[in-house]
């Protein structure tokens, strides 16, 4: 594979071995504080897939940043009025430390329903992470996030409902790291006509849903986690005195000494070549 910036705001992902005449473009709101990191992941996971791709990151200018980060972003970010006017194959929105806080009091919680309402008439695919996920079946169909303790964290086995495109050749049961202190109900989802609920689990609640005519995909996980992130971030809550439990099946034994048991990155990114199989 190869990388390169076609313009400052503009990143080209070639696979090698893959067609030049299948180029998809995506639009990337990252909204993760650490943007680099979450960069990272996204890259690793289309790392060996056949399409080759061009990337757009965009960040929301109404929230108030608390890290020096800003000077970046301007410089190889993009915001909602420098691409109106564009189209894309594909957007897809991460997730956010934000998860409890009320919708309308995220700082850019109108900018994120802009976006959302943009996307309807210049994006062909939407896919939403973690927060994400959330946020948008609540702006869309009006479903309630409700807090969890201890907060869901860790990496859970999960089971296909009900065979899917979106879930070609992912095994049976696979596995995805989860890290949030809210969750949805099943049947809140399974109340809307419109939406599908591909991976439900009794213990982390909706995991995977579509719209049916598969434009929306909402995973509450996180596929595209990297190995140490979830020891990274335990490691933080400890050091910052917030109350956190050891993440669930993720440490050998339960030890936190121990090597990381890495078993989902497979599958998660098999997940996201599907959805790019989708915008072909």
């Amino acid at each position: 594979m190869s990388l390169k910036h076609e313009s400052s705001k503009r990143l080209v992902f070639n696979q090698l071995g893959a067609s030049t005449q299948q180029t998809i473009d995506l639009v990337v709101l990252n909204l993760m504080p650490n943007k680099l990191e979450t960069e990272g992941q996204l890259l690793d996971l289309f790392a060996g897939l056949p399409e080759n791709l061009t990337l757009t990151f965009l960040y929301p200018q109404t929230h108030h940043f608390k890290s020096p980060i800003l000077p970046y972003l301007k410089t190889s970010y993009a915001t909602l009025p420098e691409i109106a006017d564009n189209d894309y194959d594909g957007l897809i929105i991460t997730g956010a430390p934000v998860e409890t806080l009320p919708y309308a009091a995220v700082d850019y919680w109108q900018e994120f329903t802009e976006i959302l309402d943009w996307a309807q008439d210049h994006v062909r695919q939407n896919l939403f992470i973690c927060w994400a996920a959330q946020a948008a079946l609540y702006a869309q169909y009006g479903i309630e996030k409700y807090a969890v303790r201890p907060k869901v964290f860790g990496i859970f086995e999960h089971q296909a409902a009900q065979a899917t495109p979106l879930l070609a050749n992912v095994p049976h049961r696979f596995y995805m790291p989860h890290s949030r202190h809210t969750t949805l109900q099943s049947s809140d989802v399974q109340a809307q006509a419109d939406l599908n609920l591909l991976v439900d689990d009794a213990d982390v609640g909706p995991v995977i849903v579509q719209s049916r005519d598969q434009r929306q995909t909402f995973i509450t996980g996180h596929p595209e986690y990297s190995q140490n992130t979830l020891a990274q971030e335990y490691q933080r809550d400890l050091t910052d005195g917030i109350p956190i439990t050891l993440p669930e099946n993720y440490f050998y034994g339960n030890d936190a000494n121990a090597q990381v048991l890495e078993r989902w990155h497979t599958s998660g990114q098999q997940i996201i070549a599907n959805w790019l199989q989708q915008l072909n």
